[in-house]
């Protein structure tokens, strides 16, 4: 095996475990409800929280992968990781679940982003978007795991095991990663962290990202809180689908995300070669994620296996806007815009996955099933939410500024 393959998978199966890690909570929530009581307030901020913790380190994750390089960050952060994934299997009260779903979100906050910069040193330039494109794929394998297999594991385990071996799987890519992965001698260059805060205030008060980051905030923060979570209780007491049925369901979301994610980017890319903009193909792509949500929210008369996976194909759009927003900074600003747009996007997963479970608590319950017309509402909610950052995102801005000045001026 190449080294460079070797890396690649070793890097890619950190992003696999921290998709693993994101999602085991849909598997695990009744579960966690019934043996430990917990609310749907309570499960839905548990569940988020990995989300706050992702978005909280991304600011300063740039400048650790820059000074110390993929190799050391990702091995160092992933050993949070397992404490989580312990600290979670020996939980037996809502406070010790919490430590554990931070230290999660914390552990696992550089995985993609220590990837892809992995990527960028160990392979030619002209495979940067196939490798990219692998890695996201690897990553969607992880949420494919959170249905089926880890729904048939609970079969003959109990979750406090699973943590467990999820923390065994986290201290073996670690030792990959500190025994199979060699240092790779690069020139960085050196920023404070004053100056990339600097850099991303300026961001934040650009006209150009707000135009686009709102739709992106909404649609993804819908597609990752309710794949993460509250998929499952949706197609159990909205759909009536058995457990089973319902983890068939959550698995196939997965692949299909995994398809998005490549189709997406391939799509966008001929596109691009017959004159439409990666903006126009991200946003056509996200209004078509809202028909589906709507479609589902309607029971419209199709099966679930289509309407859910079309909710996991299109429901990866938003991503393109990373492509395209970086498009419209200076070339050394790309690793902050990205990272000030993985900010927003994580922020937001953390509201609605919040959020539907403060409104799924607001109607009254029967038996750990939660009401048909809460889910409903929480749906509706986020889907008025989306079509109005979308009316924002297809407002026309007016071009002041060119991919090679800087936009920051131009607020």
């Amino acid at each position: 095996m190449k080294l460079a393959t070797r890396v690649f998978l070793i890097f890619s199966s950190g992003y696999f475990i921290s998709y693993l890690a994101r999602g085991i909570n849909l598997p695990l929530a009744p579960l966690l409800s019934s043996e430990l009581g917990l609310s749907p307030a309570q499960l839905g901020l548990l569940t988020s929280l990995y989300f706050f913790a992702f978005a909280a380190c991304q600011l300063p994750l740039g400048i650790l992968l820059d000074r110390f390089g993929p190799r050391r960050v990702l091995a160092c952060l992933l050993l949070l990781a397992a404490a989580g994934a312990v600290v979670s299997a020996n939980a037996h009260g809502f406070g010790m679940l919490m430590l554990g779903r931070l230290l999660l979100g914390v552990g696992t906050s550089a995985c993609l982003m220590a990837g892809l910069k992995a990527i960028v040193a160990w392979f030619p330039q002209d495979h940067l978007p196939l490798m990219n494109g692998a890695i996201y794929a690897i990553g969607g394998l992880g949420a494919v795991a959170t249905g089926t297999p880890i729904a048939w594991a609970l079969g003959w385990t109990s979750w406090r095991v699973l943590f467990v071996v999820v923390a065994v799987l986290i201290l073996l890519i670690v030792l990959a990663l500190f025994t199979l992965v060699p240092e790779k001698d690069e020139q960085h260059p050196k920023s404070s962290l004053a100056a990339q805060l600097r850099d991303i205030g300026g961001i934040f008060r650009s006209r150009v990202f707000w135009r686009t980051a709102p739709l992106v905030m909404a649609s993804q923060g819908v597609f990752l809180g309710v794949q993460g979570l509250w998929a499952g209780p949706y197609l159990r007491d909205v759909s009536q689908l058995p457990a089973s049925a319902a983890a068939n369901i959550v698995a196939l979301v997965g692949l299909a995300m995994v398809l998005g994610a490549v189709g997406s980017g391939w799509l966008a890319r001929r596109l691009q070669q017959r004159g439409i903009s990666l903006h126009t193909t991200a946003g056509s792509g996200m209004f078509l994620f809202m028909l589906v949500q709507l479609l589902i929210m309607l029971g419209a008369p199709l099966p679930n296996w289509l309407l859910w996976g079309l909710y996991g194909l299109c429901g990866t759009a938003g991503v393109l806007s990373y492509a395209a927003l970086v498009r419209e900074f200076p070339a050394h600003l790309a690793g902050r815009v990205s990272t000030g747009l993985t900010l927003v996007l994580f922020a937001g997963a953390f509201i609605v996955q919040y959020g539907f479970g403060v409104l799924l608590n607001l109607w009254p319950q029967d038996g750990g099933h939660y009401a048909v017309a809460a889910h409903r509402t929480a749906w509706l909610i986020a889907l008025l939410v989306q079509l109005v950052a979308g009316i924002w995102f297809c407002r026309p801005l007016r071009k002041t500024t060119t991919p090679a000045t800087d936009p920051l001026s131009a607020t």
